[in-house]
């Protein structure tokens, strides 16, 4: 074991591109190495932007009592499963941002408490979920500018989100956390809602201390949980912009080789 690591007692993972494969599962060599984390007694958090009910099937796989931060933390809840906070955005910003994107060529996507809901399919966007059969629900415009959002995504090509993402304005923009979950994923919730600051708000819940704690990701959207934990981790297939904004933390081999596995079992098991 490293000796840098002996005291890390919660371990964070972020799922797409981190803790899942190619597959969008929990290889074996994965599931064996956080049930080897949870027999010393260590304390796993899930933190991703996925919905709660897209992540209970894995939450079931791990042997269930996760807490799990979803939505980039909208969403808390302890490993019981039980809600702790969550936080919508206003709707004033739905008719905004579902207005810009009529002007662009993407896909909108609003995360409600419950159902993940699009105005027009994309099939390529359910291949992630098919593990969790988490798909969403095709409805109208009206349905979408008067439903509280947990957050509202963008799926489409880069430059049309970069696009998209520049007329959103400054005083919207002061009020919204706008990120990147990969280059074709542009989220958004509320300014204060990210994994980071919702970890700060768990673990104060938990009693656990935020200088004991390693968390694995690789995208923008992991960049306040980042700076919030003692150890980051970053995944070999992570953002260019992540390794930039990072250059002096560890690495793990990308998700496709279960790079969290086997940094576990080569640093801290």
């Amino acid at each position: 074991m490293n000796t840098d690591y002996q005291a890390v007692n919660t371990f964070i993972f972020d799922m797409d591109g981190t803790l899942l494969n190619g597959q969008h599962e929990l290889s074996e060599l994965t599931l064996r190495a956080l049930n080897d984390l949870r027999a010393r007694n260590a304390n796993l958090v899930i933190a991703t932007g996925r919905h709660i009910n897209d992540i209970r099937c894995y939450l079931e796989q791990l042997g269930g009592g996760i807490a799990a931060i979803t939505c980039n933390g909208a969403n808390i809840h302890d490993g019981n499963g039980k809600l702790l906070v969550s936080q919508d955005l206003p709707l004033t910003a739905n008719e905004v941002l579902i207005e810009l994107g009529n002007q662009f060529d993407v896909y909108t996507n609003l995360y409600t408490h419950s159902e993940w809901l699009v105005k027009k399919p994309c099939e390529f966007m359910l291949k992630a979920h098919l593990k969790s059969q988490f798909f969403y629900r095709e409805t109208s415009q009206q349905e979408m500018l008067t439903t509280p959002a947990l957050k509202i995504m963008f799926y489409g090509q880069h430059h049309e989100l970069l696009a998209l993402r520049n007329q959103i304005g400054d005083d919207l923009s002061a009020s919204l956390n706008v990120t990147f979950s990969d280059e074709n994923y542009l989220e958004i919730m509320q300014k204060n809602i990210s994994k980071g600051d919702a970890l700060k708000i768990l673990l104060a819940k938990l009693g656990l201390p935020l200088n004991q704690t390693m968390a694995f990701g690789d995208s923008m959207n992991d960049v306040e949980l980042f700076r919030t934990v003692a150890h980051p981790i970053l995944m070999e297939n992570s953002v260019s912009s992540l390794n930039t904004l990072f250059p002096q933390a560890q690495r793990a081999q990308a998700n496709v080789e279960n790079g969290v596995a086997r940094f576990l079992y080569e640093y801290v098991l």
